[in-house]
């Protein structure tokens, strides 16, 4: 009997003694009524149930979640906390400590980590992957990691500066490749200046990545990361003036570096190429107006078409303007809208939502993010979003104030925003059909736009928010003349890129890569710092500690969130009520590897 409770006395100190290794050594800190309590306040392995493992109950709900495999489909696959005291950090220090794998190739947007936000009241915080991308929503397979905490706050607009000094128009192009925020342009004063790229460099400062080859072309539309590579599409974007005009057809050229760029191709007979998608490991581009249609990278200069659209008036006008991936298949919309398996292509309806019967037949289809895990679609002629609801339905979202074309929408720190012609105005969503605006960056004193049957002088006002953003843990905005024309409009607050802060936000801003990586996303007094296997990458702005309380009723959601159902692996999450140091994060990814 003796020896038989000597061994019960053992087994009970070994388990003790695992607990307070999983909770780095026991250490303790003041809780937040002065008493003391165990720095972790949840532990989840994810390996066969979603318990928490901490001592505090938090215990998950899984949603569809493969719990043997740690896989998290992408589709509708979360696991759900209630809310719990040791849950809301309030205005104090917290870490989140994860493992993440993702896939080399995409066919999905990768999605939300976690989150613990409340929508309504912009407060919580959200933790989440996606490609960079810019307006007309060309998506790349890079993988950036985003953290944001938020309390209603918001930072005013910073003027970023002019890439191109004579150019009215950046294009629908912002993206991050290799930890810079990249912008090209259309049209100049003189055509030696058509067809740049651009590197931010911060403040107001742009280095010029040299001109995109050397053909008859105004400008280069969309950038995006493929295969670890920067893409450029070179365009002629000025419908008023492309038909008729003496201009070469679009190429696609890919980034060596300096001011050198690899010509890869011609992809179809078309004068304007305004939309990439990575999508499956292949690069994929949109075209019109002589060969209206999707066109395949299959390396070298050779291209393959993968879908034509039949000729004809309504087409040449209307070509495939924006491209997305989302659950499995790769979208493109035009004056309606179709998506692709990898195998066969799909029709699934027009994008019309609330849009007047008389102006159905000048649809045309611009932008497309996704948003709490549905896709949205931003449209013309009354700017209106549309919410895909699955066949050939699609569900009306509102109007972003009186605009005519959304150019962009993008999620930015638990928000979808929009930006829009004519006033070059961001706005952000609110739920129903309700968005607010942010800021107009051209509205004169007095100024009321025609819209619906404007002149061509009415027309050359216009002012487009052309692309959105994320990049140093900021919403950037570019800003485009209707036309791109430099005939048309001038360069003033046309041809520049502003940027702002909703909340406190910090972005890895290089490809986190495939396969599984440790990211710990830390609050510590008044900075957000995120480290990507053990190593600190990002640290943000400092911001008042005071003015950032947290606390929600809402569930905490692994997996799920503001942006989409995550779309890969997750295991060995945990939570702290105080900011790990840069040791204990280093022996967490080091020595605790999932696999």
């Amino acid at each position: 009997m003796r020896q038989l409770t000597l061994t019960c006395v053992g087994i009970l100190l070994g388990f003790w003694g695992q607990h307070t290794d999983a909770v780095l050594g026991g250490q303790e800190s003041p809780g937040p009524e002065g008493g003391e309590k165990k720095a972790l306040v949840a532990y989840w392995k994810l390996k066969g149930d979603c318990r928490d493992y901490s001592g505090n109950a938090n215990h998950g709900v899984s949603h569809g979640v493969n719990l043997d495999t740690a896989e998290f489909n992408g589709r509708n696959a979360y696991v759900e906390v209630a809310d719990g005291p040791s849950l809301d950090f309030g205005t104090g220090d917290f870490s989140i400590s994860v493992w993440v794998c993702t896939k080399k190739d995409l066919d999905d947007v990768i999605g939300d980590v976690l989150s613990k936000y409340d929508p309504s009241k912009r407060k919580g915080l959200t933790l989440s992957i996606k490609a960079s991308s810019g307006g007309y929503q060309s998506q790349g397979d890079d993988k950036h990691v985003y953290f944001g905490i938020d309390n209603d706050k918001l930072s005013d607009w910073q003027d970023c500066g002019r890439p191109n000094e004579t150019s009215n128009y950046v294009s629908n192009s912002l993206t991050v490749f290799r930890g810079k925020l990249y912008a090209a342009t259309i049209d100049a004063q003189k055509q030696e200046d058509w067809c740049h790229v651009y590197r931010y460099e911060g403040g107001q400062k742009w280095t010029d990545c040299g001109r995109v080859g050397s053909g008859k072309t105004t400008g280069v539309m969309p950038l995006i990361v493929h295969d670890g590579n920067l893409y450029a599409a070179t365009c002629t974007y000025d419908w008023t003036r492309r038909g008729t005009g003496d201009y070469d057809y679009c190429r696609v050229y890919c980034y060596e570096g300096g001011k050198k760029w690899r010509d890869c191709g011609q992809p179809g007979d078309n004068r304007a190429v305004v939309c990439m998608a990575s999508f499956q490991g292949k690069l994929y581009v949109g075209g019109g107006n002589e060969a209206s249609g999707v066109f395949v990278y299959e390396g070298g200069k050779k291209w393959r078409a993968s879908k034509m659209f039949p000729k004809g008036p309504r087409v040449v006008q209307c070509f495939p303007h924006a491209m997305g991936v989302h659950d499995g298949k790769l979208y493109v919309a035009m004056q309606s809208a179709y998506c692709f398996d990898g195998e066969k292509w799909q029709y699934v309806g027009i994008p019309a939502g609330h849009t007047s019967e008389h102006l159905l037949p000048r649809l045309q289809c611009h932008s497309l993010e996704v948003y709490q895990g549905k896709l949205h679609l931003g449209n013309w002629p009354e700017g209106r979003v549309v919410q895909y609801q699955g066949g050939r339905k699609w569900e009306d979202r509102g109007r972003l104030a009186d605009g005519t074309e959304i150019n962009a929408l993008t999620v930015y720190n638990g928000k979808l925003y929009g930006g829009s012609i004519p006033r070059a105005e961001v706005t952000r969503y609110e739920g129903g059909n309700f968005w607010t605006s942010m800021k107009r960056f051209f509205s004169p004193e007095g100024w009321v736009p025609v819209l619906i049957g404007a002149s061509r002088e009415q027309v050359n006002e216009w002012t487009r928010a052309t692309s959105l953003t994320v990049y140093g843990g900021r919403l950037f905005a570019s800003i485009g003349s209707c036309t791109s024309s430099i005939l048309d409009a001038p360069a003033d607050v046309r041809g520049k890129v502003f940027s702002m802060e909703a909340g406190k936000c910090v972005s890895y801003d290089d490809d986190l890569g495939p396969g599984w990586k440790h990211i710990a996303a830390i609050r510590e007094k008044g900075r957000l710092k995120l480290y990507i296997n053990g190593q600190l990458e990002a640290t943000s702005s400092p911001f008042d500690p005071r003015e950032y309380d947290i606390s929600t009723n809402e569930p905490l959601k692994i997996g799920f969130g503001e942006m989409d159902y995550f779309s890969g692996k997750i295991r060995e999450l945990r939570l702290y009520n105080r900011a790990l140091s840069g040791g204990e994060i280093e022996k967490l990814s080091s020595e605790e590897k999932p696999f």
